[in-house]
């Protein structure tokens, strides 16, 4: 590895990185990027080099060698780089400077190169009104066919981001296409708008770990978009202790016309944010998707503020969460767990939901359930494991845990659930359906049943005579307790 510093190859590294101005005068600025370019020209396999940037550098773009092998480190958030006014490009991408053109070209997905590292500096991405700033195309977020990110790494294998800052973008903050086995740690992301999401994947990508992160942004968090870039699969995910304010902490989207695609296991565990729209976006387009395309998302151990966490667009496969603490807040979306999303309206099949261990609390008197099903939408098998509603004052019990509307559930499994502060336990609109209720816990809810949900074996108290009950080979018997 060879180690060049800024200073030493000729940069002025005299800029303001909070306002790319000169940092002494105040006057203009110079501009680094063309020194930085041509030192790092030469990095490749036999020849890897990285950039220590030991001060704050206005750049016109960083455009650093296509096939890796090469890193920037930064002395902590106070060093880095500020994207000049009028650059009309990303702030740092491998290849040449027409390298992210187009931004979605499509499959077949290019070889890989790899090894690439960031850490320990900031990129101040000049957002403006596209007048000014980054973009002066008219559009904030670049031309109207070409967005400007602040860091755009495509065609990788092996990167790593450690304590980048980046801020004030004008389109998404990290955007990375047909990559794999990245690690993103200590990362803060603080931008906003509408376009201004934080880590942004293109299909395919596999191999991802985020972990200990800070997100401000005004659109998805971190997506997982399989169609766009080059468009694949999107595999192997984890995402550990971040903490989010943000549209969305997570699109997980995979139909769009395209080739069936996927996105699959997901794992997001000691997180906790607050969301304007939903926690998880499953889906982006009301344009229809296979069976089970986004399967095997787990959250575990996370504090939610949001109006919704799951709004579905998308059918789904196994969705599980453990430990979760959700607190509902008044939106654009239904106040549940899981429901239909109001954007694109579209007819979901879910194969199955599980929740253990769950609690909903309440910190107003808003109405909400556990899950909510729009017209026509489906799962095959949901399943309480220990779920409670809790408020934080005196209000009026939630009206039921499950809304099925027009929809219908397989099979619903009660094994521990909480009965106080919800009145029943489903409303269903005429045509709905629910083909049986079983479970260790449905008799302790003190809610009644139909007995023509009920399975076989299940004790539960009967609408029909009030009385503990069981059925019996389809007959319904008299239930004492052992």
């Amino acid at each position: 590895m060879t180690y060049i510093r800024a200073s030493e190859i000729g940069c002025a590294l005299d800029c303001n990185l909070e306002n790319g101005r000169h940092k002494y005068t105040g006057g203009v600025a110079t501009d680094d990027g063309p020194r930085i370019n041509a030192a790092m020209a030469a990095a490749s396999a036999n020849h890897p080099i990285t950039l220590i940037i030991d001060g704050s550098a206005l750049i016109s773009g960083l455009f650093l060698p296509a096939g890796g092998y090469w890193g920037i480190a930064g002395l902590g958030c106070g060093t880095g780089f500020f994207v000049k006014e009028g650059t009309n490009n990303d702030g740092i991408h491998n290849g040449l400077p027409n390298a992210n053109v187009p931004s979605d070209p499509g499959p077949p997905a290019p070889a890989r190169g790899m090894n690439v590292s960031l850490s320990n500096f900031t990129l101040n991405g000049n957002q403006g009104n596209g007048l000014n700033g980054d973009s002066t195309s008219k559009v904030r977020q670049g031309s109207a066919n070409l967005w400007y990110f602040g860091i755009n790494l495509m065609n990788l294998d092996n990167i790593s981001l450690n304590n980048v800052v980046v801020v004030n973008t004008p389109a998404y903050q990290i955007r990375l296409s047909n990559v794999g086995h990245v690690t993103a740690t200590g990362c803060v992301m603080r931008s906003f708008g509408v376009n201004t999401d934080g880590l942004h994947f293109d299909g395919p990508a596999n191999d991802i770990t985020i972990s200990g992160c800070d997100f401000t942004t005004g659109d998805d968090a971190i997506a997982f978009n399989a169609p766009e870039g080059y468009s694949g699969n999107i595999s192997r995910v984890a995402v550990t202790d971040c903490t989010f304010n943000s549209f969305s902490m997570m699109r997980l989207y995979t139909a769009n016309g395209s080739p069936q695609l996927s996105v699959d296991t997901v794992s997001v565990s000691n997180c906790k944010g607050t969301f304007s729209e939903a926690v998880f976006n499953i889906g982006f387009q009301a344009s229809g998707s296979y069976p089970n395309p986004v399967t095997g998302l787990t959250v575990s151990n996370c504090i939610l503020t949001a109006p919704v966490v799951f709004a579905v667009t998308e059918n789904f496969g196994s969705i599980q969460l453990n430990n979760v603490t959700y607190i509902p807040i008044k939106g654009d979306q239904p106040c549940a767990i899981l429901a239909p999303s109001l954007f694109y309206r579209a007819k979901i099949h879910g194969l199955s939901l599980t929740l253990n261990n769950c609690v909903i609390y309440r910190l107003s008197g808003i109405e909400v359930a556990a899950v909510i099903l729009g017209d026509g939408s489906a799962i095959d098998n949901l399943s309480f494991n220990g779920f409670a509603l809790q408020d934080g004052g005196s209000y009026s019990p939630a009206l039921a845990l499950i809304n099925v509307g027009l929809g219908s559930i397989g099979q619903l499994v009660l094994n521990s659930v909480n009965g106080e502060n919800i009145e029943v336990p489903i409303v269903m609109d005429r045509f709905a359906s629910v083909g049986s209720i079983s479970g260790s816990g449905v008799l302790a809810t003190g809610w009644k049943f139909a007995d023509s949900m009920m399975a076989n074996g299940v004790p539960y108290l009967s609408a029909n005579s009030n009385q503990p009950s069981i059925k019996v080979e389809d007959v319904v018997e008299p239930y004492s307790a052992p």
